[in-house]
């Protein structure tokens, strides 16, 4: 079962009205990504649950030969309404995903494997994280979940953050019917009954914030090795391509446009004369970089539009969003994040910097010569 409602109020500036799942992320929306994760799992069924339906028949159809998928209207607004809203289709043990939760694929053969050794209930859990964000779980011996707190106004020693996948059973759910909210269903339950947590120490994001977008960019593009390029692309002889690269579709690189990955380009997308795509950027698709650009570590939703001589680093575009001539979204930034040639690594330190990258707001504009978005 995923839970796709909402659109998410840290995104919205992005997403606009459509639902946080769908942002593209590496030239793929955040679900389709979760849907081929449970694929490669084996799992046969899925249930949605959204509370814009709409927006995920495309989905359901496009996904419909490789897996059985059902799409539930959501009663309610939160995540206790969303799990209930499809209780009656919970008889056995289910995982539980949240739709905005994105991890490697072998995070979710931890959850599977914890369920499979334990015969109980589990939550995947993330040390190092903002409990604040994400829910705090306590552990006790032998990794039993002994206390549950969502969202805690302050840290909680010693706790984990909730990372938005488990393993949920029929009773579990019974308990939740009876509660007001998942932090009391959740404490009812281990009051009675083991919930088992699974630590999971590898890469994780969560889909709330635009700079939650980059920092699965650095991940997923980090793991490309190779340089695909499709037969349908135009690349110029004079273009140059360092590193990792993939180019998906109908995309044009003009002459003298450096590309220096790992970073994506999707169809439809053209890049001018002595434009630069830099590291850990992906053009999600028909998006135009006008001549003697720079991008860095950005992601450009579809549609969006760079002008001429701009340098957008550490930027999030919503879609259908235009950023015209002569625009600098950093007045400066540490040599450590423009070292191509050396690579980045990512750290506690440098991904706070995220948190304080420029976004542009779905459908917005960014006049010429606007300098914005200063890095320290």
């Amino acid at each position: 079962m995923v839970l796709v409602g909402g659109a998410g109020k840290g995104i919205k500036p992005i997403t606009g009205d459509m639902p946080k799942s769908l942002i593209r992320v590496v030239g793929k929306p955040v679900i389709e990504r979760i849907l081929d994760s449970l694929i490669a799992c084996r799992f046969k069924e899925v249930i949605l649950v959204s509370d814009q339906p709409r927006y995920f028949e495309e989905v359901t159809i496009k996904y419909g030969h490789l897996i059985s998928v059902e799409l539930i209207r959501q009663a309610g607004s939160d995540i206790l309404g969303a799990i209930l809203s499809a209780s009656d289709l919970i008889t056995g043990d289910t995982l539980l995903v949240y739709g905005d939760t994105l991890v490697p694929y072998d995070a979710y053969e931890t959850v599977i494997s914890t369920y499979y050794t334990y015969g109980k209930p589990v939550l995947m859990v993330i040390p190092e994280e903002d409990i604040r964000l994400y829910g705090a779980v306590k552990l006790g011996d032998l990794n039993k979940v002994v206390d549950f707190v969502e969202k805690p106004a302050t840290e909680i020693s010693g706790a984990y953050a909730y990372g938005g996948i488990a393993v949920i059973n029929k009773e579990l759910v019974e308990v939740l019917e009876e509660s007001l909210s998942v932090e009391e269903g959740i404490r009812r339950f281990i009051s009675r009954r083991s919930l088992i947590a699974a630590i999971w120490s590898g890469w994780w994001v969560d889909i709330g914030f635009p700079w939650d977008v980059l920092k699965a960019n650095y991940y997923i593009l980090s793991e490309i090795r190779d340089v695909r390029i499709s037969s349908k692309a135009s690349i110029a002889s004079s273009a140059v391509i360092r590193g990792p690269v993939l180019i998906d579709g109908e995309v044009v690189i003009d002459h003298y446009v450096v590309l220096n990955g790992p970073l994506y380009i999707g169809s439809g997308c053209e890049v001018n004369t002595y434009s630069i795509i830099g590291k850990y950027s992906s053009l999600e698709g028909n998006n135009y970089v006008d001549t003697y650009s720079e991008v860095f570590w950005s992601s450009l939703q579809p549609n969006s539009i760079i002008g001429r001589n701009s340098y957008v680093y550490m930027t999030v575009a919503g879609s259908n969003a235009i950023i015209e001539s002569n625009v600098i979204t950093s007045t400066s930034i540490k040599k450590e994040l423009i070292m191509y040639e050396k690579g980045l690594t990512v750290s506690r330190n440098l991904m706070s910097y995220l948190r304080r990258s420029f976004y542009v707001e779905h459908g917005s504009r960014v006049k010429a010569g606007s300098i914005i978005g200063s890095v320290n």
